[in-house]
């Protein structure tokens, strides 16, 4: 069947299960050039996953994130087995065409879709790649601008999305448009018509919302699901990593491990395919970006993949358009890459030799909110110098500085005018870790931590970790009490056998109290694992 001929059928067909876009979408269709029908246009694209669909009705689902400014659908699909259910495996998410002119990231979703599908049941690797992972593609973020793009001679060279602003101009880049570290750095543009325009705030695109929405919805008892993570665009051949806003390669929302593990990660991905593996500010400097976001919020491993060319050979707006014959050879090129870093998401920290330490059923070092409660049965007492996750300032009793990364969780984090402000008072103050899963066997609980009080402490303040079951049964699995002398701050490390819980689902619950009336007590928790057995 001709092709132009082909795509009227599908028009037709989609008409009929009410998956044609919109009638905001503009009337006129656009379509890639003769030269270039290899590549797929919006609707093409809705049809290659219908038929994945239909082929595959027990590894993959089609679902929507949410529509964009002119209304289309950004579709997306699963692949797993069991697709229907939502089952505790590693979870991995790609997307592709945040820049309305990279076409080529489009087809790299496309093909990941096929490989995965093709090769179940008859690759062993893919076959056991889908058994173990929920795998989320999104194959077009910005649609809109997508075929907005088809309607030039015979390309617009068009980057941003189609939502209107004030006065003449058009259009978000939606890479800028992310909420960590939003125009703080020189990395976008204030102004409307600049192709880099961050927009008038954070997630003011419903692109960008949608991602979010979705990537929110991920966090299943505290925690974020998706582990590993590729967002494609074009061009340059580099594989890149956090941060884009900072050159420091470890700043201080960064932990050296996360940083260690990126940077690996992203070097054997890149012997893989042949890119250039970079920090991404070493490529420029970009603030509001996907994976900085995915990382900073969610600390979600997630590259950028810029596919080919690369600048030495092509360096003008027709690298954006490489001739159609090249997009098999070109997105096979990733394929290796991309399955192992499918692989490494049940353990990203592999890299660095850190599995049983980083990689068991819980890793908490506080940088991000990963499901803590405080006071969590309503008995506490303390008045002030509540848990808290914060970056502590420096005090007689308080460390300013942390065992990784810039926070803890503390008791009273502000300084105060004296030690004495902030601490704890009153009595106790406890706080309880989201529900753990353990696997039989299993290994242990770690954690650092300190109390620290003044010469007015007596027995009856402490610092307690306790094992909490199911039924509310706590534990009590380590204790420091208070004296009558002064005990400065200075972190401690414990571990603790979890053998007796094996195979249990259990809750960390910390607690910290000044029952001495007027005692100056501090106290201080972080880096809280269970390792592999």
């Amino acid at each position: 069947m001709h092709r132009r001929t082909a795509r009227l059928v599908v028009a037709s067909s989609l008409l009929t299960i009410g998956l044609m876009i919109p009638a905001a979408a503009p009337v006129a269709a656009a379509d890639f050039p003769a030269k270039d029908a290899r590549y797929h246009t919006y609707n093409e694209m809705v049809a290659v996953l219908d038929q994945a669909v239909a082929d595959h009705p027990d590894i993959v689902d089609k679902f929507s994130l949410g529509e964009t400014y002119k209304g289309r659908q950004i579709w997306a699909a699963k692949v797993s087995d069991n697709v229907g259910d939502d089952e505790a495996e590693p979870e991995v998410l790609f997307d592709g065409l945040h820049h309305a002119r990279e076409h080529l990231s489009a087809e790299q979703a496309i093909a990941i879709l096929r490989w995965l599908t093709d090769g179940y049941g008859t690759d062993a690797r893919i076959t056991d790649i889908v058994d173990g992972r929920e795998i989320f593609i999104v194959f077009m973020v910005n649609p809109d601008g997508g075929q907005y793009d088809l309607t030039g001679s015979p390309y617009r060279a068009w980057r941003k999305n189609r939502q209107p602003n004030p006065g003449p101009s058009v259009g978000t880049d939606l890479n800028r448009n992310y909420d960590y570290r939003w125009a703080c750095c020189g990395g976008s543009s204030g102004t409307r018509s600049s192709s880099t325009y961050r927009g008038p705030r954070p997630f003011s695109a419903p692109e960008t919302r949608a991602i979010r929405d979705f990537i929110d919805s991920r966090v299943i008892g505290g925690r974020q699901q998706i582990r590993t993570a590729i967002t494609f665009h074009a061009a340059g051949e580099q594989v890149l990593w956090p941060y884009g806003y900072t050159r420091k390669d470890v700043p201080k929302d960064m932990t050296v491990d996360d940083q260690a593990a990126l940077a690996g990660m992203g070097r054997k991905m890149a012997r893989m395919n042949g890119y250039r593996a970079m920090q991404s500010s070493s490529l420029y400097v970009t603030d509001g970006d996907e994976i900085d976001w995915a990382y900073g919020r969610h600390r979600i491993f997630m590259y950028t993949f810029e596919l080919y060319p690369s600048h030495a050979k092509v360096s003008s707006t027709k690298r954006f358009y490489p001739a159609d014959e090249l997009i098999a050879r070109e997105t096979n090129r990733n394929r290796e890459p991309i399955l192992y870093l499918i692989e490494r998401a049940s353990c990203p920290y592999s890299i660095i030799g850190k599995s049983w330490s980083h990689c068991g059923p819980m890793l908490d070092d506080f940088e991000i909110y990963r499901g803590w409660i405080r006071d969590p049965l309503g008995t506490d007492t303390a008045t002030d110098g509540v848990w808290q996750r914060a970056n502590p300032a420096s005090t007689a009793k308080q460390k300013g500085s942390v065992p990784s990364g810039s926070k803890a969780l503390v008791t009273g984090a502000a300084a105060g005018s004296s030690a004495n402000d902030n601490d704890i008072d009153g009595g106790e103050t406890s706080i309880r870790s989201a529900r753990v899963s353990l696997p039989d066997p299993t290994g242990r609980l770690t954690f650092k931590y300190y109390l620290a009080h003044g010469s007015s402490s007596t027995a009856a303040d402490y610092f307690q970790a306790f094992v909490e079951e199911t039924d509310g049964t706590r534990t009590l699995v380590h204790e420091e009490r208070g004296a009558a002398n002064v005990d400065d701050p200075a972190w401690k490390s414990v571990s603790i056998p979890m053998t007796p819980w094996a195979g249990e689902d259990v809750r960390i619950v910390f607690a910290a109290a000044d029952m001495g009336g007027t005692s100056l007590v501090e106290a201080a928790v972080d880096d809280v694992r269970i390792t592999r057995p």
